[in-house]
């Protein structure tokens, strides 16, 4: 079998796998969905139920199955972009400024990005979800005051956005399997936003470098080709 060949089979092999994914998921989401709507009426009927001992730990792991399945419906369908000419400026800034919607409180947000970065094409939708949950991983991190910061530059070949944080830092020991599908160390993450997020990267034929230090901080740094 040429390389040709081979190639055109494996693309076959993960078109199927996603199509498979993507139909078992479904499969799941609606029952799931019915149960969660049931959920619902219930406590809107008898409101007493939320002192029930069990109640709130039903309603924390339906929120987390949903959050879950929405993961995986990311994570399925992260390498399928919708490319579009991008103003990099103007969008980078588009991001940030709906960023101080969503940010906690009393944690710190910066930003440093030029007027004149080179356009881009991208799949303007995908790069923002691969933003928004590097930032958010940068928060998640925090303890007491802190900031996450974001700086973006163009040396000619790359588009470079960096996201930094001054938190805890990503221990030695998580590194090697810190963008593997569904490992966490959260207690309620799916782990699967780091994983989405390097995939949505590479799938822009772009890089995502990790720098991090224990009880200092971490950065990511997502480099794009320009060409």
């Amino acid at each position: 079998m040429t390389q040709e060949h081979q190639l055109k089979a494996l693309k076959k092999t993960i078109e199927e796998q996603r199509i498979a994914i993507s139909q078992i998921s479904h499969e799941i989401r609606n029952p799931v969905t019915l149960i969660n709507g049931s959920l619902n009426l219930i406590e809107k009927q008898h409101p007493e139920v939320r002192d029930f001992a069990f109640w709130n730990d039903v309603r924390r792991d339906m929120t987390h199955l949903l959050n879950l399945l929405e993961d995986v419906s990311h994570y399925n369908n992260s390498m399928l972009l919708h490319l579009e000419l991008l103003n990099t400026s103007h969008w980078l800034k588009e991001v940030t400024a709906s960023l101080n919607f969503l940010l906690p409180k009393p944690f710190h947000f910066s930003s440093h990005i030029p007027q004149d970065l080179p356009e881009i094409h991208a799949d303007s939708t995908k790069l923002r979800q691969a933003l928004h949950n590097l930032i958010r991983n940068g928060f998640e991190s925090l303890e007491g005051d802190g900031t996450v910061s974001l700086a973006a530059s163009a040396d000619g070949r790359y588009l470079s956005i960096r996201i930094s944080d001054t938190g805890c830092g990503i221990p030695a020991e998580y590194i090697d399997s810190l963008f593997q599908p569904f490992t966490t160390h959260k207690p309620n993450g799916t782990g699967l936003g780091l994983a989405i997020t390097k995939r949505i990267i590479e799938a822009h034929h772009g890089q995502l470098l990790l720098e991090t230090e224990p009880g200092t901080g971490t950065c990511f740094t997502i480099l794009l080709p320009l060409t």
